[in-house]
């Protein structure tokens, strides 16, 4: 806009020829913004010569005029002069605002007086914040040509609606919008359709743009509306008079945080800025416990030699199921595993997923490493079409094993498929999944897709002779929207039929959804049951290796949200793992704390791999001891809880956090949250330094600085 002014100034008055090229840069702006991959190299240079070849059109046609210099005065006039706003808009702005902010405050562990103190300050900061969008967008207006004004309002009208939908996000997912939209592109890249098709609404590639669409419809109406009624009412406002109120919104905001950050407890202004993504103040709380320089072992194994065929080769049968909760796991909804469990399974006690969140858990499970470094493992990838998959697996093809992966899913989201199993058939002999390659299989019901894969195992099964058969199946039922199959009879007929989550369910619309989550848990109950009897009719199940778990959790209002990706706290990370050992080895010694980083290692040894072979994965071999050890969970996907990472020992939690936690990228830095000891209680030193706090970490978790954390340097506050 203020480039066009330039050019309208040296050609001294309108100039048809140069008012075209506005619009030829509005219309750039469009295209880099649809096909950014394709033009990136030359998009900057084309731009450059569109400002050049138009300011070069101005000065062919300027006429010959003076050239009016502004001066102080002119600049004065145009602040103080008033002009026509939406206004009823920014009221509106600042209201959903404020009440946003006042959710979260609500549900802060503050006093009553803490909690008006910190509403005070948000309602100042939010002046701010509209006032300065009500700056820029004055600017760009008046800046613009007439028949662009209307641009800035493809942006600024659809504020209210993404604050009302961070406001959703947080009540059901305890997540802000702008941690959602950061962790769509953390594989790099952004797919609208399946993004939605993973949240349980699949309209594809066209619906996803159409609802996109309708948004951007539905927000300009909104702001058109209430310019239509400003202008009826003469709402006016000078530039002046906005930065006026703007600069004593910061004052009121410096002022209630210097008050405040002198009568306010420690806890209560930290978790203020917790909450809060934006300060505007100059005051701010030291971070947690203590800050952090930190350095992780990577968890890969460094073995490079051969491995020896296995003379002895018991068949591995895994099922991963999706969603599923520790607590499921009870005699009246899943009464085949419940028993499975207390009777043949290894006894453990706590036993933990990797992560709140399906493609890092799988990497956690299969790599027998930290998911923070999810990332980072896709990106040291060098040949795409040569990988093939995780160490651990590969090591056991090596061994002699065939590998065979159905899933009822699609792998394609976040990369979760590749980056466990390879390229294409690299590492498996089968990869079946529901996708485009399999259409007449993505068009049956979850229920129908397992059912079919079921019997496509019993069929591969009894293709080959006992032994030497790996077979991974991947199932779906209990992901929301929490399905069965249409010929299963569900043990609890108090259900919700259409999976409606309300933002302030009754005790009894919560039981309802639980109920059908059950339903879908007593459904995967009864295949793995019916396929186990298969294996017992076979004579091959006493000597298989069976083992069942599920990716994560799945929460149910516990902490105030739905489903998972959320939180780190047992309701999305304490899941079943119930691993069955051949009958010739007995069941195995009990374990306290068990992780997904435990299964590879402890199944490798179990299956007679080199000691070699194991040494440096993360996860450690729950077969040869007993002694009490630290599992670790780690996530992308943080919500109002603040947690990227938690230790757990022995009834013992520490809880860290770090900034852009959504890059999925390995921390240098970590904030210690919290220490709470087995009553729940907070754990606090009488000398509460960050260097004495790091040397009580490694006192609780010992073993965590032998396997997850190389180093951890306390910073000065």
């Amino acid at each position: 806009g203020y480039w066009w002014r330039v050019g309208k100034w040296i050609a001294s008055g309108e100039c048809k020829a140069f008012s075209l090229f506005p619009c030829i840069l509005f219309l750039l702006g469009a295209v880099g913004i649809f096909f950014a991959e394709q033009i990136h190299a030359y998009f900057m240079y084309l731009v450059l010569g569109v400002l050049v070849v138009a300011l070069g059109v101005a000065m062919a046609y300027r006429k010959k005029r003076p050239l009016h210099i502004p001066d102080f005065f002119d600049i004065v006039d145009g602040l103080s002069a008033r002009k026509p706003y939406n206004a009823l808009f920014y009221f509106l702005l600042f209201a959903v605002l404020l009440i946003n902010n006042l959710s979260l405050i609500w549900g802060m562990e503050a006093s009553l007086l803490e909690k008006l103190s910190v509403f005070l300050g948000r309602a100042f900061t939010q002046g701010v914040v509209v006032g300065v969008c009500f700056l820029l967008v004055e600017l760009a207006m008046r800046a613009a040509p007439r028949y662009l004004r209307w641009t800035p309002w493809l942006v600024v009208a659809l504020l209210p609606l993404l604050i009302v939908l961070d406001q959703v996000l947080g009540v059901m997912w305890n997540r802000a919008l702008m941690h959602v939209v950061n962790s769509l592109t953390s594989s790099g890249k952004l797919d609208l359709a399946v993004e939605l098709k993973t949240s349980g609404l699949d309209v594809g590639p066209l619906g996803a743009w159409l609802i996109v669409l309708g948004i951007f419809a539905l927000a300009l109406l909104l702001s058109a509306i209430l310019c239509f009624l400003s202008r009826r009412f003469k709402m006016e406002l000078s530039l002046r008079r906005a930065m006026f109120i703007i600069f004593v919104c910061w004052l009121g905001v410096v002022a209630e945080q210097a008050i405040g950050s002198k009568w306010k407890k420690m806890e209560s202004w930290q978790e203020e800025h917790k909450r809060f993504a934006l300060h505007l103040g100059v005051i701010t709380p030291p971070e947690g416990l203590g800050v952090y320089r930190v350095s992780f072992y990577d968890g890969k194994s460094e073995f490079h030699g051969v491995i020896p065929p296995l003379e002895k080769k018991p068949d591995v049968f895994i099922f991963m199921l999706e969603s599923t909760r520790a607590d499921a796991i009870r005699s009246d909804v899943a009464p085949f595993l419940t028993r499975f469990r207390d009777e043949e399974s290894q006894p453990f006690k706590n036993t933990w997923s990797a992560s709140n969140a399906t493609h890092l858990s799988w990497f956690g499970f299969f790599h027998s490493r930290v998911p923070i470094f999810w990332r980072s493992a896709q990106e040291s990838i060098s040949d795409r079409e040569s990988f093939s998959g995780a160490i651990p697996l590969q090591r056991i093809k090596q061994a002699g094993y065939q590998i065979e992966v159905r899933a009822v899913c699609d792998f394609e989201y976040k990369n979760f498929g590749f980056s466990n199993f390879g390229y294409k058939n690299n590492l498996a002999v089968v990869l079946e999944q529901a996708n485009d390659d399999v259409p007449e299989f993505s068009k049956l019901n979850v229920g129908e897709r397992e059912r079919i894969t079921f019997e496509k195992l019993r069929k591969a099964t009894l293709a080959r002779p006992e032994g030497g058969g790996f077979y991974y199946t991947a199932l779906d039922s209990p992901h929301y929207n929490y399905y069965w199959h249409k010929d299963f009879k569900p043990p609890f007929m108090d259900y919700d039929k259409d999976t409606r989550f309300p933002l302030n369910p009754t005790e009894e619309d919560v039981q309802r959804i639980v109920h059908r989550y059950w339903n879908a848990v007593a459904w995967v109950d009864s295949e793995i049951k019916s396929f186990c009897d298969f294996l017992k009719e076979q004579g091959r199940y006493d000597e298989s290796i069976i083992i069942v778990t599920g990716d994560h959790g799945e929460e149910f209002q516990e902490q105030g949200s739905w489903f998972h990706c959320s939180s780190l706290r047992p309701e999305q990370t304490r899941v079943p793992i119930l691993i069955k050992w051949p009958l010739s080895m007995g069941r195995g010694m009990a374990q306290e704390d068990v992780s997904h980083l435990d299964v590879m290692p402890s199944l490798m040894y179990a299956l007679g791999l080199p000691q070699a072979a194991i040494r440096g994965l993360a996860g450690r071999n729950l077969l040869t001891s007993a002694e009490p050890a630290t599992v670790i969970s780690s996530t992308a996907y943080v919500g109002k809880t603040g947690e990227a990472m938690v230790l757990r020992r022995a009834g013992y939690e520490a809880v860290f956090y770090w900034h852009k936690y959504w890059e999925a990228q390995v921390p240098t830095e970590v904030v210690l949250q919290s220490i709470t000891g087995p009553d729940g209680e907070r754990i606090k030193l009488k000398n509460p330094t960050p260097s004495a706090y790091a040397k009580e970490l490694k006192h609780l978790f010992p073993d965590a600085f032998d396997r997850f954390l190389k180093s951890l340097e306390a910073l000065p506050r």
